[in-house]
């Protein structure tokens, strides 16, 4: 009888133990599960995992735009009359340098009447601005004052130089006009660039719309003026600012057929409706047609 209750008692201690054993397992196996579905631990924070060397399916929000201006057709130029041309961007960005008013029609041929995006204005003489409303739309208007820093108008960056106007007749300003890798350069009405930065920023232009009116004093020949850009590697020269009209000469400046007299030898001329603009021009001295400023 001793004996069988002995047997119990191991018995019942048998089943207690198996029992506390799978109490054990069960707990652990829920904490294990806790953890799987729990968000990251302080140890997880302080040591992320490495990231993938896969290159990321999204481009980056921060990725710098590129330097290169969106290109949609060529760069032309077109002469309106005096100083003023109207340029034509490859992003469709249009720019007027130095527009005059109807009064100088005569003169110049017709007066510019259109639609641009932007104008220029190299001095405040009346030839050189246009009359109230006189073009369309809404352009801003970029002077001499504005240029303390460069301007940017489309993909077209503009930055200017002060000088002196030809025969002392106050001041002047220089346009460079940069698209990518192209450059134009709008002298106004100055024959002398005088500045070290202006020198350097002109230098290796691949057009320059060039003062050619031989007027005052002080003023020197085109022979001369053109001889110097020549020498600075400037390609393409395009004379501005001279008698349009051989019937009604302005301020006793010279007309197209005698400036091209005084193109040094050697130097390509040629007489265009219109310039386009690329890197592989051959230096060459071109004298625009008068374009349709209406």
């Amino acid at each position: 009888m001793k004996l069988e209750s002995k047997n119990k008692n191991l018995a019942v201690l048998l089943m207690i133990l198996i029992c506390c054993s799978l109490l054990a397992a069960c707990s652990k196996t829920d904490k294990t599960s806790v953890k799987a579905n729990a968000g990251p631990t302080v140890a997880d924070i302080a040591s992320p995992a490495p990231a993938s060397s896969e290159p990321s399916a999204e481009p980056s929000a921060t990725s710098a735009p590129s330097a290169e201006p969106a290109k949609k057709g060529p760069l032309t130029i077109k002469y309106v009359g005096n100083s003023c041309f109207y340029l034509t961007f490859p992003d469709g960005t249009t720019i007027l340098t130095d527009p005059y008013p109807a009064q100088f029609t005569t003169f110049f041929g017709p007066a510019p009447d259109m639609k641009v995006d932007a104008y220029t204005v190299s001095h405040y003489h009346e030839d050189h601005v246009p009359g109230l409303k006189q073009l369309k739309g809404d352009p801003k208007k970029i002077t001499p004052a504005l240029m303390d820093k460069p301007i940017q108008v489309g993909g077209v960056e503009i930055t200017g130089f002060p000088s002196k106007h030809v025969a002392s007749l106050g001041d002047n300003e220089i346009y460079v006009f940069q698209f990518g890798d192209l450059k134009i350069v709008h002298m106004g009405e100055t024959d002398r660039i005088e500045s070290p930065d202006a020198l350097k920023a002109v230098k290796d232009a691949d057009v320059m719309l060039t003062y050619a009116g031989e007027y005052g004093p002080s003023t020197f020949h085109d022979a001369d003026i053109f001889k110097t850009l020549y020498g600075m590697n400037i390609k393409v020269l395009i004379p501005q600012h001279f008698s349009n009209n051989p019937e009604a000469i302005f301020y006793g400046e010279p007309t197209i057929t005698q400036i091209l007299k005084e193109v040094p030898q050697g130097i390509e001329t040629s007489t265009l409706d219109e310039l386009v603009v690329t890197k592989d021009m051959k230096k060459q001295f071109v004298a625009l047609s008068q374009m349709n400023a209406k």
